[in-house]
């Protein structure tokens, strides 16, 4: 959690940085913009950027913060309640919901991608599938029950995951 939320956080900066820019310089060009498939400026410039009225950045800056905090005080040694981690599973559903939200938008309504948005999306995925499985285990283990420590299944659905969105890219993109 602590790796992906740092990631996110830092291409939520990335993304910002670029918005912001992008309002003060309407000729200003992304870093991340290579055509008009793999458009970042396409996408910032979209309604769907600023889904609740401000740009979508602030709530992955806040969102990824939080999510770094948590996994650096569990890396110090902390530990949760059971209703903490059901509000952060919440939390990360909402993301979740919300990034393929987007991927629809970028996919289907605006026609361009952001590398950076994907990275950021591929790292809400993983989170929300850890938090998941944390919850689940614990509930085994106050339960009795002997708890598995693989990441066979929750792997598996993190990649059938990643390859949807692949397909779907591939599908409206490149056929």
């Amino acid at each position: 959690m602590t790796v992906l939320s740092a990631i996110g956080l830092f291409f939520s900066g990335l993304i910002m940085q670029d918005k912001i820019k992008l309002i003060l310089e309407p000729g200003f060009r992304p870093a991340c913009t290579f055509n008009e498939v793999m458009s970042c400026t396409n996408v910032m410039a979209s309604e769907q950027a600023s889904a609740f009225g401000f740009p979508n950045p602030i709530i992955g800056l806040i969102g990824f913060s939080v999510v770094l905090t948590i996994g650096v005080a569990l890396i110090g040694g902390s530990r949760f309640t059971r209703p903490f981690w059901f509000g952060l599973a919440l939390g990360l559903a909402l993301g979740a919901v919300f990034v393929h939200w987007l991927a629809f938008e970028a996919v289907f309504e605006i026609a361009a991608l952001c590398i950076y948005c994907m990275i950021v999306w591929a790292c809400v995925l993983p989170m929300f599938v850890m938090t998941v499985v944390h919850i689940t285990r614990e509930r085994r283990r106050v339960e009795g029950e002997e708890v598995s420590h693989g990441i066979g299944l929750p792997l598996l659905v993190i990649l059938v995951w990643y390859l949807a969105f692949f397909v779907i890219i591939a599908t409206q993109f490149l056929f």
